[in-house]
């Protein structure tokens, strides 16, 4: 027989793999031996695999053939994720180049597209990765939402709830206003931006104000206009918001701003009169030292308003435009309310300046497009302290390794300080939690 003078990998590949194929080489069953067992992290079912995708399939290939070359009992589970955000977003924007709206279809109709979507592109992966030559045991090919895994989340679902570990209630979450859907706090992507910082003029309501600031603070707190009332300036990166501001608060160990103290002052445009309220969590050195607080549109300001019995006012819909509560720019987009309510504070009088200002904005993973909404609203969520009990002294005590050994200080620190999973999601695409009712 004589060799080819080249190696031909189409010729060669695909022929000994079919025969691993025929011959169920990949296949496992339980015996007498050490089992090695890996499932595929699996891939969404909203493209095609990626070079991420190959690098990890290839290191999880390796493992599963040296265990086999061991003696082990070596099995590797495929599947793919149907990945609810993502596959809705991609199956919501065909339909678009169909000239066809989600709100037009019912659950079923759409559905019908979603399944369509998902068994076109979950099939190409899967025959990505046998192209890739992944010895994984394809009997047990999984989908996240075929029915022994939607039994299984069912199941899981209601042993949770019955433990007290799965609650409902309200609380701030993050919205993706295009999808209208909650997101979990690792489908955030956070983005450095070229800001600005606009610095707005609150007046102090109470008309016999003799404010008596530190010598040398007068003119960095100190303000008055032409017609002689004081103001205090507050600087926001977000003029949409306040609408919804209840309050401002000031550092109690911050003398330049004590002057401030037991007034009221007047929320810029809206004319809402609202209390000054002192707490320690306000940064001293950032901008004056006076922030506006608005509970339903920022994490650190709803635990504001929780201590202090602040009203709080919801001033975006689901879309992110605003809401009748906000009482004017009703129905605009919230980021063309942010353009026009700098005109017309300009014109009002009510800008001291505005800066420059370099910041992070969160961006929804799934709608890279879609800027994030902190948003008050009753959702279901996972206590995740009892977890992170469980999963922490097995690293403390040496018993799981992690390599490079600095990564237990990310470990550590991230289940150290772990917040409640956020399992909702409004969408059609996906498991439904059961509680219809």
């Amino acid at each position: 027989m004589e060799l080819a003078s080249k190696y031909d990998p189409q010729a060669v590949e695909s022929k000994w793999y079919q025969y691993w194929l025929d011959n169920k080489l990949f296949s496992s069953k339980p015996d007498g031996r050490d089992p090695y067992t890996i499932v595929i992290p699996p891939p969404n079912v909203t493209g095609v695999l990626h070079m991420g995708h190959m690098l990890n399939n290839t290191i999880q290939d390796i493992l599963v053939r040296r265990a086999r070359m061991e003696g082990k009992n070596a099995c590797w589970v495929p599947g793919t994720d149907h990945a609810s955000i993502a596959t809705e977003a991609k199956v919501v924007n065909r339909l678009a180049e169909q000239g066809i709206k989600k709100r037009d279809l019912t659950r079923e109709q759409f559905l019908e597209h979603a399944w369509n979507w998902t068994n076109e592109h979950g099939g190409i992966i899967l025959k990505q990765l046998r192209r890739l030559g992944a010895s994984c045991d394809w009997d047990r090919t999984a989908f996240t939402m075929d029915e022994k895994r939607s039994e299984s989340v069912l199941k899981v679902f209601v042993d949770l709830y019955k433990k007290g570990l799965i609650y409902r209630g309200l609380r701030m979450v993050n919205w993706d206003p295009k999808a209208q859907t909650v997101l979990s706090t690792e489908e955030v992507i956070y983005r450095d931006e070229k800001s600005h910082l606009f610095n707005l003029r609150y007046y102090v309501a109470d008309a016999d104000v003799n404010p008596v600031v530190p010598t040398g603070c007068e003119g960095e707190v100190l303000h008055q206009d032409a017609d002689g009332r004081y103001y205090a300036v507050v600087a926001t990166t977000r003029p949409e918001t306040i609408m919804g501001d209840t309050a401002m608060c000031i550092n109690p160990k911050d003398p330049k701003n004590q002057w401030l103290r037991g007034h009221k002052v007047i929320v810029p445009l809206v004319n809402r009169v609202i209390p000054v309220i002192e707490d320690r969590y306000v940064d001293i050195e950032f901008g004056t030292g006076c922030l506006k607080v608005t509970p339903a549109h920022d994490v650190n300001d709803y635990a504001l308003g929780k201590t202090h019995n602040l009203e709080t006012i919801d001033i975006f819909n689901p879309d992110g435009t605003i809401s009748e509560a906000a009482g004017m720019y009703v129905g605009m987009d919230r980021m063309d309310v942010r353009k026009q309510i700098v005109e017309d504070l300009k014109a009002a009088g009510l800008v001291e300046k505005i800066e420059d200002y370099d910041n992070k904005v969160g961006y929804s993973e799934r709608n890279q497009d879609t800027a994030v909404e902190p948003r008050l609203c009753k959702q279901w969520f996972l206590s995740m302290k009892h977890f992170a009990d469980i999963a922490l002294p097995p690293v403390l005590e040496g018993k799981i390794k992690f390599h490079p050994t600095k990564y237990v200080t990310t470990y550590r620190n991230w289940l150290e300080n772990i917040q409640d999973w956020c399992i909702s999601r409004q969408l059609w695409w996906g498991h439904r939690i059961p509680a219809y009712f």
